[in-house]
């Protein structure tokens, strides 16, 4: 039975979910594929990533508008048509993406790694969030994650390799290379990738 609490954060959450399908629908029409970024940051990677690959529809998301705007500013300075920044957390972004619509790529750089153990079902790589993933995303399709956290690329390499939709390819190369504002600051980065089985 729920509390009236849990009825009221559900509540919110669908309304969040279907007003991303609408903002969806709009910035993405009828595209069917998509190169998906997860925490877009300041939009310094999925900018030079965009202009290398024009051909692809790419979104990225984020739930800080400041960092948002600076990503749309990029994108704006550069030209870029085929880019899209949207406010949004990742699993309510994920259920609102029409059903027609499938991932091609997905990255996701420099997470916050919720370090004490007592955050640790914060982060987003978990079974839940891996199967909403697997659901949209096309054979072949690619999951990129990197970290400077050890522990918690230790965490998302075994979440990874637990889950039967995915499969992790160790000593895969990372797929396109741009500086960013997090990989500037940090310096140290450890991957992991998989394919959508």
């Amino acid at each position: 039975m729920c509390s009236k609490g849990q009825l009221w954060a559900e509540t919110q959450r669908a309304n969040r979910v279907e007003a991303l399908r609408t903002l969806i629908t709009k910035e993405l029409g009828e595209t069917d594929t998509i190169t998906l970024e997860i925490g877009c940051g300041h939009g310094h990677w999925l900018t030079a990533y965009g202009a290398e690959y024009s051909k692809e529809k790419c979104v990225g998301i984020d739930l800080l508008n400041d960092r948002l705007k600076k990503s749309e500013a990029k994108r704006l300075k550069r030209g870029l048509t085929n880019i899209h920044f949207m406010k949004a957390e990742a699993s309510e972004f994920l259920d609102a993406i029409a059903p027609h619509v499938r991932l091609a790529k997905i990255f996701i750089l420099y997470p916050d790694p919720w370090p004490k153990a007592r955050q640790s079902k914060k982060r987003f790589i978990q079974a839940e969030n891996l199967t909403r993933l697997a659901n949209i995303a096309l054979p072949g399709c690619t999951l990129c994650f990197r970290t400077d956290h050890e522990d918690y690329h230790l965490w998302a390499t075994e979440k990874l390799l637990e889950h039967p939709d995915w499969k992790v390819l160790p000593g895969a190369q990372w797929p396109f290379e741009a500086a960013t504002f997090f990989q500037n600051l940090l310096r140290d980065k450890r991957d992991c990738l998989a394919v959508r089985s």
